[in-house]
């Protein structure tokens, strides 16, 4: 049985970005992207308020971290091969 190389196309008339996050990215042509991570923290004391006629008065909102590191990160994750690197362009 014979496999055959099978080439596909696909063709956007544009491409609409709603919202970025830290772990997103947009990418046209040919491209690579090595080692990509996403590290972050949000402290919230009050997430989101939604709902129509919603009143906050005299809030007093504290947030205690005292943590001084809350992840710590390995970032070792990116590998820079150049037979791999000139393989790619």
């Amino acid at each position: 049985m014979e496999t055959g190389k099978t080439n596909f196309m696909i063709a956007f008339d544009r491409i609409m970005v709603n919202a970025m996050e830290t772990n997103s990215g947009i990418f046209v042509g040919t491209n690579l992207q090595y080692g990509w991570s996403s590290h972050n923290k949000t402290n919230a004391s009050i997430s989101g308020i939604s709902g129509d006629g919603n009143e906050l008065k005299a809030n007093v909102n504290v947030i205690y971290d005292n943590d001084a590191i809350d992840t710590s990160i390995d970032d070792r994750d990116i590998l820079f091969d150049a037979k791999k690197m000139s393989k790619a362009s």
